[in-house]
């Protein structure tokens, strides 16, 4: 027996007369935040596009673009990866939501924001970007700064710290404010500053940080590649102590990019859950 509404309708009826009109519907876009480290292992690399046209014409921004009808906000941001990098496979995780009834001034847009990690590759912008380039990005205490001397560009926010409520939770979180003529489009500064905060605090937990080294790399190497994501020295004999039962040994050895004589070479060891 089919069940009925409170106006007698059965499901497919109440399909056939819904009226999708009767209520307002934003769009949904997906944004990329791309992130790598340099072949020097100095610098944690952000990878942006220069837009093309309005809004935010000639600002520089993360890449990214709308969801298609046939596709997940997943799916989407996998399809701008690869139009963006050519790279398929890649560490792609959801960052947050960002749904700011203002955040685009064209109309209504729901923005879900993805952490890419990635080598640095070659890149080449696509049709709806002048430029695609990677900049370097560090984020300090007080400060997140985003510059690339090759293209002479230098964005800088400073960062206050202000306290939210949950319920009966209290955390603290960083409002960025740019200090400089040249800006990330739209709220992409939040975004990028979110996924940084979500990956520092994930880095000593998880096996992310394996994404941003060659499949054989060198501990002081990986060391670093711990330290440009946290932002501070990490003591060599603890870091040893806890990345010890998650590589192994090539057989091999190779220069380290951060050392200065020939170092043993690791592989991550996969575990299959």
């Amino acid at each position: 027996m089919q069940k009925r509404n409170s106006r007698g309708q059965t499901e497919a009826e109440f399909l056939r007369d819904y009226d999708p009109g009767n209520y307002d519907r934003p769009s949904v876009t997906v944004d990329l935040l791309i992130l790598g480290v340099d072949e020097t292992y100095e610098n944690l690399k952000l990878l942006l596009i220069k837009r093309r046209d309005h809004p935010f014409l000639d600002c520089w921004a993360l890449p990214g673009g709308f969801v298609q009808m046939d596709e997940s906000g997943y799916q989407a941001a996998g399809r701008e990866l690869a139009e963006e990098t050519g790279l398929e496979g890649i560490y792609l995780e959801q960052i947050y939501t960002f749904t700011q009834p203002k955040r685009d001034p064209r109309m209504r847009v729901i923005d879900i924001a993805y952490l890419a990690l990635i080598p640095v590759v070659p890149v080449t912008a696509g049709d709806d970007a002048r430029e695609a380039a990677w900049f370097n990005v560090r984020f300090e205490p007080d400060a997140l700064r985003i510059f690339s001397d090759d293209n002479r560009v230098r964005m800088e926010y400073s960062l206050t710290q202000k306290v939210f409520r949950n319920g009966v939770v209290k955390y603290t979180n960083f409002v960025p404010s740019c200090r400089t003529e040249e800006r990330l489009a739209f709220d992409h500064a939040e975004i990028l500053l979110e996924g940084l905060l979500q990956l520092r605090s994930k880095v000593t937990e998880t096996d992310l940080a394996f994404n941003l080294v060659p499949e054989a790399f060198t501990l002081p190497d990986l060391q670093r590649v711990y330290e440009l994501i946290l932002g501070k020295e990490v003591y060599k004999a603890n870091f040893r102590d806890k990345i010890c039962e998650k590589v192994e040994e090539t057989g091999e050895k190779g220069k380290s990019v951060t050392g200065r004589k020939l170092s043993q070479l690791y592989r991550y060891k996969f575990k299959e859950s």
